[in-house]
């Protein structure tokens, strides 16, 4: 045959891309794509992670206003024995409390005029032990006053005994001018020994008694401005309820003094205490006056529930044998009323005698 059927040579290198790679390296991207896909497919095939759980759970919940309504028969009405009032709007004096202390005035309560030892201690003591501190300082001023009196009687001798030598021509000038001096200081002596006694007060054995007292109250130089210290202020304990007996008391005016890292100054009030049941130091509740008054709203005290966590609490009467719980807030108290920040409309009837009842009653613990 002319033709030869030639067997195709075997090429030793394998053909070569522009860039000089080979056919096998052009087939490693395919092959990645592939392992890339079947991981991608594998991570599908994968559960997917739970969600976080929630940071809380609340089972069965209820609203407050499921809670507030409570229906009873008119036999079991009576025997909670429930009584109502009405909510009032009125206006009232405006009040604070703050605490005091109880100290010695050291002062007659009225001092007759012109008499200097009849003042008022700078810093009216609070306790026996200052007491009898002070007493023993007014004793040492006593006795600084009665040696500079000797002294100005014998300055006063000599003085006019040189007076008399001079004027008979027996005695020099000097001697003179001498004895006038020693009178001048033994007078500024005096002078400066009574100064210091009057600066501790009225004498001890004569007011020391506890008939009556005055209540020390450091009040915050910003509220200094609104009250008004011509009203009448009411003392009591510090945790004494409403319709605990209190002590009238009146503002008396007193040392000068403040705290200026407190940022208070001292007021002080005037107590009668007959019986003495207040003590030198007693910690003891002020109710002080504001300036002006205001309208609010007034609830018996005795109708105000208090719950677990510090709410208050009133049941208003909204119909026959039908009590809606409602929330308040007491702003103050005055005598044995309530004055709110908030709580029902005026004419509101609300439960006073069996309140407590019928919160039993509602919370399953009631008769």
């Amino acid at each position: 045959m002319n033709s030869e059927c030639r067997k195709p040579k075997l090429e030793r290198n394998p053909p070569t891309d522009t860039r000089g790679s080979s056919v096998g390296r052009r087939r490693t991207p395919f092959i990645l794509s592939l392992l890339l896909a079947s991981t991608g497919s594998a991570n599908a095939a994968a559960p997917k992670a739970s969600a976080a759980p929630a940071a809380a759970r609340i089972a069965s919940p209820v609203k407050e206003g499921d809670l507030t309504t409570v229906t009873l028969t008119s036999q079991a009405e009576q025997r909670l024995g429930i009584v109502t009032a009405m909510v009032e709007k009125r206006k009232g004096a405006r009040t604070r409390f703050y605490g005091g202390d109880v100290v010695l005035p050291l002062a007659p309560a009225q001092p007759e005029s012109g008499s200097p030892d009849q003042r008022f201690a700078p810093n009216p003591p609070a306790s026996p032990a200052e007491l009898l501190k002070l007493a023993e300082l007014q004793a040492l001023a006593d006795g600084e006053i009665q040696k500079a009196q000797v002294q100005v009687q014998a300055a006063q001798v000599t003085a006019d005994r040189a007076e008399t030598l001079w004027r008979t021509e027996t005695g020099s000038r000097r001697a003179l001018d001498d004895a006038h001096a020693t009178l001048q200081l033994a007078r500024a002596t005096l002078e400066s020994a009574m100064t210091r006694r009057a600066l501790l007060g009225s004498a001890v054995e004569h007011t020391a008694n506890l008939d009556r007292v005055w209540v020390r109250v450091p009040v915050y130089v910003g509220d200094a401005s609104v009250l008004d210290a011509a009203r009448e202020a009411r003392v009591g304990g510090l945790a004494d309820r409403p319709g605990s007996p209190t002590r009238p008391a009146r503002f008396a005016t007193g040392p000068p003094l403040a705290n200026a890292g407190a940022a208070t100054v001292d007021w002080y009030f005037e107590v009668e205490n007959q019986d003495h049941a207040l003590r030198l130091g007693q910690r003891v509740g002020i109710t002080l006056a504001l300036r002006g008054e205001e309208e609010s709203l007034v609830v018996p005290w005795a109708a105000v529930l208090h719950d677990v966590h510090g709410g208050q609490w009133v049941y208003e009467n909204t119909g026959p044998q039908t009590f809606v719980r409602r929330r308040v807030q007491v702003a103050r108290l005055a005598g044995t009323e309530a004055v709110l920040a908030n709580g029902p409309k005026p004419g509101a009837r609300i439960v006073t005698d069996g309140a407590a009842e019928l919160f039993g009653t509602e919370f399953g613990a009631g008769k």
